[in-house]
């Protein structure tokens, strides 16, 4: 499959020169001669690559850039500028703003074609490796150190496992590690000063926990308590942060992950605001069911202890339990050893709402 490559330059003739030399190599190519119709064409067309050039009317390259770097269609795709200018001012602006590369005004063909094969193909490494499954995190490390700027992450693979019950780690700790689930079940926690908890996030295998707090270099801001034993594959602070800010697809995961969670509580705090109990249990119910490993999700069983549910939810154990009753009494649920197993589920979808 041809890989597409878009060209964002004002000079008709140097994008048309540029175009042909890509198209000798059986590349896809697209082009757009401003910033704003260029960044238009790159949310539309979603390119393996970006060539744009810095001075443009309308929309000059930084600009560009700084736009498709927080759209989730091209966040991240390789970037490379075309300038005519190479004092050092504008290569560390590009280089700040998360350009992948520079070209610099009068460039001959094959250095074209040499700085897109090596940008392209350290991006189908980095992209193949990061999205692969859990087991596959330490070849994903492996495969990084292989490309330029990546030389210097640990070469110790640092896999833990946690027994039921033990912290992972807790509220206020010194946050030091980004931890990686490969097996079993995490909760996050924050504890009242009466005592009770509310359950923030439940993570399964293939998720990331402590990110926020090494993203925002503060301490860890909930507590992490193994739901199962789990195992865990850990990557230090120093590792995250050379990978977040050398790579521009290492960052977008994360921010894609950050954006979701933040949809996701600002959506719990709804609920909790304007939701009744009953609501609140029957969504959680839900969510619970879809979260659980394919086999389950027929069967429709959630295993969880119910003082769980309970922090999720954002309720006592005992109005938790008298709304179980209820939904069990009303042929919604049956109660299963160890949790819950669903009945009607058109009925529960019904009570949420």
């Amino acid at each position: 499959m041809k890989e597409t490559i878009l060209i964002i330059e004002d000079n008709v003739e140097m994008c048309e020169n540029i175009a042909d030399i890509l198209k000798l190599e059986n590349y896809e190519v697209i082009s757009a001669n401003n910033g704003k119709e260029g960044v238009k064409l790159a949310i539309s067309a979603m390119p393996d690559l970006i060539l744009c050039d810095i001075m443009m009317p309308e929309l000059d390259g930084y600009g560009v850039l700084h736009v498709l770097g927080k759209h989730p269609n091209t966040s991240d795709t390789p970037f490379i500028f075309l300038t005519a200018k190479s004092e050092k001012a504008d290569f560390r602006k590009g280089m700040s703003l998360g350009a992948d590369d520079y070209l610099v005004k009068p460039f001959d063909g094959m250095e074209l074609l040499k700085t897109l094969e090596i940008r392209l193909k350290r991006n189908r490494k980095l992209k193949t490796a990061f999205e692969n499954e859990p087991k596959d995190l330490g070849e994903f490390f492996d495969r990084a150190k292989e490309l330029n700027g990546f030389e210097n992450l640990s070469d110790k693979k640092l896999v833990k496992q946690f027994k039921k019950k033990d912290f992972v780690f807790r509220e206020g700790q010194s946050a030091g590690t980004l931890y990686y689930l490969v097996e079993g079940e995490i909760k996050t926690n924050r504890i009242n000063e009466d005592g009770k908890e509310f359950i923030t996030g439940i993570f399964t295998p293939g998720q990331y926990i402590g990110y926020v707090a090494l993203l925002r270099n503060i301490p860890y801001t909930e507590n992490a308590v193994a739901m199962t034993d789990i195992t865990v594959e850990m990557i230090v602070k120093e590792d995250f942060h050379l990978l977040v800010n050398t790579n521009r697809l290492v960052a977008a995961k994360f921010m894609k992950i950050l954006s979701n969670n933040v949809l996701e509580a600002e959506k719990r705090l709804v609920e909790l605001a304007y939701q009744s109990v009953r609501q609140r249990v029957a969504s959680v119910i839900l969510t619970l069911c879809d979260r659980e490993p394919s086999q389950n999700k027929d069967a429709g069983t959630i295993n969880m202890l119910r003082r769980d549910i309970a922090g999720i939810v954002g309720t006592a154990l005992e109005t938790l339990n008298r709304t179980i009753t209820d939904f069990r009494e009303e042929g919604l649920i049956e109660i299963i050893e160890g949790g819950v197993r669903i009945v009607d589920r058109r009925g529960l979808e019904r009570t949420s709402r």
